[in-house]
């Protein structure tokens, strides 16, 4: 959610006939998630900008058994959201194990931010991730 300066500060852009500076305004609130991923023992944070829609993200983490990917889009674009999936390998072929959607305007739920505290097991070797995802603090523009 926009801060109330940096709403403040789009509207006079507005009444003063500068869209491209409210857009500008507006990008900067474009909010980058970070996403709690606990595998192999370690928890690491993961910062997730906003993509374009025709842009494939690279997988956050890649790893001989498990790949997570988490796709960030931003309204108009299609898809607009935050998509979360898992996939497993076997024998060098990624399988979907996971996929869960959530909308960009989704409010935190809890401690474990707008997706809540998730766990995926791996059933062939039984390897569990968990992960969360918030919507990083915006900053104000100076």
């Amino acid at each position: 959610m926009p801060s109330s300066s940096l709403r403040r500060r789009a509207a006079r852009c507005l009444r003063g006939g500068s869209l491209l500076a409210a857009l500008l305004v507006q990008a900067a609130v474009a909010q980058t998630v970070h996403c709690h991923v606990g595998w192999a023992g370690a928890t690491r944070v993961l910062a997730v900008p906003p993509s374009a829609a025709d842009e494939v993200p690279a997988p956050l983490l890649e790893g001989a058994s498990l790949i997570v990917e988490v796709v960030n889009r931003l309204p108009p674009a299609p898809g607009a959201g935050v998509t979360v999936r898992t996939l497993g390998r076997w024998q060098g072929q990624p399988y979907l194990l996971h996929e869960a959607h959530y909308l960009p305007s989704a409010p935190a739920v809890g401690p474990h931010g707008f997706t809540g505290l998730q766990t995926v097991r791996e059933p062939t070797r039984g390897h569990l991730l968990t992960y969360w995802c918030e919507h990083a603090p915006a900053v104000a523009a100076r």
